[in-house]
């Protein structure tokens, strides 16, 4: 019987944090975790309650952010030895080892001497609870049995643990311990941890011999008898049982098991890197995303700037990868709705397709776009009997309805590319050649699909580019996910968000008018105090500072910029020190050569180094200092020049308490491309998260603030293009302080906000924005057995998009409140700390939200003597409005409220911008 598994004795550091046998906020018992893996994505460990990690796989975004998202994460420590290439082995006295354990290449650890227990209390233990850890998993007790005498010791070394353990508990006293097996402890043990953990219960690994097992009757009793004594005097006490299969469609049987069993199960593979089903189960969101670029240019890939959209508005979450970089070693099964290659540059060997392969072998649909390779094992990836280049001229089948209906017209008549030519498959265009041979540029087949250059897109002599079919039928279709609640970040309570955001670029400038004003008065005079709109402003510490580059301006400067931000309606946010132009160069990265820059590296500040501290944190305690208010400290930093920061900038600001925005390029236009100029939400960096300004700034729609000056009023063209093709964006005013110099750009503020404001908006600071993107991003979708959704993460989803065949059932779920259709999609109201959403095919009885112009801060819904009864909360930035479908007459108390009827719905307006408790009788 395998005592302990080989990857339970790895001695580097890991994470997870406690728990009890109690139900959790979603009433099911715990899901416990534990992966030693580094690959699978953090909102997919987002899923369990709690997760055991090796220190020297996770980085300190993702204890953080597990944390942060009540995913708790405890320290795997190894207490009994310790590897001969672990980091701190050279510190290890002779004299506090007592044997080795040749199968691990490691030392056992004499931990009856205190000076053993005081080292790794020091170097392990306290480090790992400083990084954020709040727990430790305490492993291989009983490596001093493999000690020449260790077996005669047993009571010595049994008191050394549990001087240890109470040493950890003096320490931390909030900590949670969690033991792996321990059965030779002492019972005053039992009391002062918080969880017991064993291996192989019902299934096994022998690691010599390489192969799983089914574990003995006669074992488990042995194992049940050990176990007596801890159930007995803890019951509350959640025992965790850890099993072995090879074959993950497997897993959810056992766990079932398991749990029957009375365990809180983790069914792995050896490696412990393959994630096990939770309960409720864990719907697959991920989707691998390899592109063919250096990873530090991720963001200038086909696979991000076209891909990512499509993918975020189908339910899906794009986790890059660069296929210049080594392959994924662990499982994909067990995380990844499916796998997305988009080849761009013609490199692309055989490695990868055969990994491909692979993959497909498991069930994960692949799917590839762009340059399709030639060579036989890409072949059969794309499920092809060959591939050949096809003789001009073409002609065309369409078969697909949207092929030159979606966006593009014209397909081309010849290409030098190889196109495959595929049997059993679901055609989207055909193509035949002027030899009669017939290709599929475009298909689906029970692996994946294929969409091939040059017919994903007709392209424009400005490189303009038009979809040539719908990208997201063909996705859905390629991986045939099944429908699924989507986090949508466009919408609230049915309502288009509104965010405005001002960078703080000119915020000194002079402007056209009379009295020659700052910039930044006109903004506040002529916008900022006329539009009932959240605003988030920055400044630039260099142009404002009495220390900065215009000293004879900072005190108005100064002046201004205090009274912009105690406005009600403006958040506080920074746009840096001195304006850096390339980010990536400030952490070592790439940056072009100074005469190739059209303003330098950052602002000409006499004798400045750009740095991240000081950009960051050195700018917002500028700000908070002497410019915000003391309630109102920093909430948002601006990213400035390219906005392509490094993983090192991005956890500064995180770690500063602030959410990032900026970035992108979104600027659909009639006359150039509409979504392939889309793009997507966020940008992952590693497990940080770049959030992009929702639409670009008036900077590029002025030709680079060249003129016309007015030009920035095509953004509203820019506005339409995004809710016809399927409300993609909110609505983003973004711009510069600059534009209160010009009485052209003033004029086009003017018409954006009216036009705007005419639309059924709901405005929200862009911070708000920001954190609905980081819920998108950093969550788990559950599933449960009663057909219910859920969610678990950083935040709750606040609205979602159903499939229009379904609809809310109002009666069973809970923190929903109504459905709104528009744009094309069902967009379902979410409110609360834990919404559960069950779904059916038939529309709700009574009266639902139909939409607001606020946040939802409070939803009840119930009968009453024949008639209604609704309580609803909402905080708006505007006089509150509401309307609520499925009735024809309602009351309500407050006096203030003026109530009207179009034919099943009622509109309801207030005269304040937030009501935490209206009560209302409808029929």
């Amino acid at each position: 019987m395998i005592r302990r598994h080989p990857l339970l004795q790895l001695l580097a550091v890991a994470l997870l944090l406690p728990f009890s046998f109690t139900t959790n906020a979603v009433g099911q018992p715990p899901n416990i975790a534990f992966y030693y893996g580094h690959e699978a994505p953090i909102g997919s460990l987002m899923a369990y309650d709690w997760v055991v990690l090796q220190q020297d796989q996770a980085s300190d975004a993702r204890v953080d952010l597990l944390a942060g998202a009540s995913t708790a994460p405890i320290a795997y420590v190894s207490v009994g030895e310790m590897a001969r290439s672990h980091r701190l082995f050279g510190s290890l006295q002779k004299s506090w080892l007592v044997g080795k354990n040749p199968a691990w290449s490691s030392a056992v650890l004499d931990l009856r001497n205190p000076d053993v227990r005081t080292f790794l209390l020091d170097n392990l233990i306290d480090p790992a609870f400083k990084r954020g850890f709040q727990g430790v998993f305490l492993d291989t007790l009983d490596s001093f049995t493999l000690a020449a005498s260790g077996e005669a010791q047993t009571q010595a070394f049994a008191e050394a643990q549990t001087q240890l353990i109470s040493d950890i508990r003096a320490r931390h006293p909030n900590g949670k311990i969690i033991l792996n097996r321990g059965f030779h402890l002492p019972d005053s043990v039992i009391g002062q941890v918080d969880g017991l953990a064993l291996e192989s219960w019902r299934n096994g690994y022998n690691a010599k011999e390489k192969l799983y097992y089914k574990v003995s009757e006669t074992d488990r009793q042995w194992l049940d008898k050990q176990l007596q004594r801890w159930r007995e005097a803890r019951p509350d006490m959640p025992m965790i049982a850890i099993d072995y299969v090879a074959d993950a469609s497997r897993a959810g049987e056992l766990a079932g098991q398991l749990r029957r069993d009375g365990f809180v199960p983790w069914v792995a593979n050896p490696a412990l890197d393959r994630l096990s089903p939770s309960q409720p189960a864990q719907v697959k969101r991920h989707v691998l995303v390899i592109h063919d670029l250096p990873e530090f240019n991720m963001d200038r890939s086909a696979a991000h700037r076209f891909g990512g959209i499509v993918l975020e508005r189908s339910g899906f979450i794009p986790q890059y990868h660069s296929a210049l970089e080594p392959l994924p070693t662990e499982p994909t099964e067990d995380r990844y709705a499916g796998i997305l290659v988009w080849w761009e540059t013609g490199d692309r060997h055989s490695g990868l397709c055969s990994w491909l392969a692979r993959q497909q072998d498991k069930g994960v649909p692949v799917v590839l776009m762009g340059l399709i390779p030639g060579n036989p094992a890409c072949s059969g990836v794309m499920a092809a009997n060959r591939t050949a280049v096809p003789a001009a001229p073409l002609s065309h089948e369409r078969v697909h309805p949207s092929v030159t209906h979606y966006e593009g017209r014209r397909l081309p008549s010849l290409t030098t590319q190889a196109m495959p030519q595929v049997e059993g498959h679901t055609p989207w265009l055909t193509i035949t050649d002027a030899q009669g041979q017939r290709f599929s540029a475009i298909y689906t087949h029970g692996g994946g699909g294929v969409a091939s250059a040059p017919f994903l897109f007709e392209t424009g002599p400005d490189d303009e580019a038009y979809w040539l079919f719908n990208p997201f039928e063909f996705i859905q279709q390629a991986y045939g996910a099944p429908a699924m609640p989507v986090i949508d970040t466009t919408t609230e309570n049915g309502r288009r968000i509104l965010t405005a955001h001002i960078d703080g670029d000119g915020f000194v400038s002079r402007g056209e008018f009379p009295g020659s004003p700052l910039s930044a008065q006109v903004i506040q005079d002529e916008i900022l105090s006329r539009y009932e709109v959240p605003h988030t402003v920055s400044v630039i510490e260099s142009e404002v500072s009495p220390k900065g580059l215009y000293p004879g301006a900072s005190a108005e400067a100064e002046r201004i910029a205090r009274a912009l931000f105690r406005m009600n309606s403006v958040e506080v946010a920074s746009h840096t020190y001195s304006h850096p132009f390339f980010w990536q160069s400030i952490e070592g990265g790439p940056a072009p050569r100074l005469e190739n820059t059209l303003y330098g590296y950052f602002m000409n500040i006499p004798d400045y180094q750009a740095s991240l501290e000081r950009e960051i944190e050195g700018s917002v305690r500028y700000i908070n200092q002497r410019l915000a208010p003391a309630d109102k400290p920093v909430s948002v930093f601006l990213w400035t020049g390219d906005a392509r920061p490094g993983a090192n900038a991005l956890k500064r600001v995180r770690e500063a308490g602030l959410v990032n925005v900026n970035g992108g390029n979104t600027k659909p236009l009639p006359y150039a491309s509409e979504l392939a100029e889309t793009w997507p939400d966020a940008r992952p960096v590693g497990d940080e998260l770049q959030v992009y300004a929702p639409v670009m700034n008036e900077n590029v729609y002025t030709n680079h603030w060249t003129g016309p000056y007015y030009g920035f009023r095509n953004v509203t063209d820019t506005f339409r293009i995004l809710e016809d093709k399927g409300r993609l964006k909110p609505m983003g005013i973004y711009y510069h302080s600059y534009s209160g110099t010009k009485p052209e750009a003033l004029g086009a503020l003017h018409e954006i906000y009216q036009y705007a404001l005419a639309q059924p908006v709901t405005p929200l600071y862009l911070s708000d924005y920001a954190k609905r993107v980081q819920t998108l991003y950093y969550s788990a979708l559950l599933r449960d057995d009663d057909g219910s959704w859920r969610w678990r993460g950083i935040g709750q989803p606040h609205t979602v998009t159903i499939e229009q065949d379904q609809f809310p059932d109002l009666e069973r779920s809970t923190g929903v409140a109504g459905f709104h259709d528009v744009a094309g999609h069902r967009y379902v109201h979410l409110t609360g700390d834990s919404p559960q959403l069950f779904l059916t095919d038939t529309a709700p009885e009574g009266p639902s939200l139909a939409h607001a112009n606020g946040v939802l801060t409070q939803w009840q819904r119930q009968q009453v003597a024949g008639k209604w009864r609704i309580i609803l909360g909402l905080q708006s930035h505007q006089n509150v409005e509401f309307t609520l479908a499925g009735t024809r007459r309602c009351t309500t108390s407050d006096n203030s409220a003026r109530i009207s009827r179009t034919g099943e719905q009622v509109q309801v307006a207030l005269s304040g911008r937030q009501t935490d408790s209206l009560t209302l009788e409808c029929q």
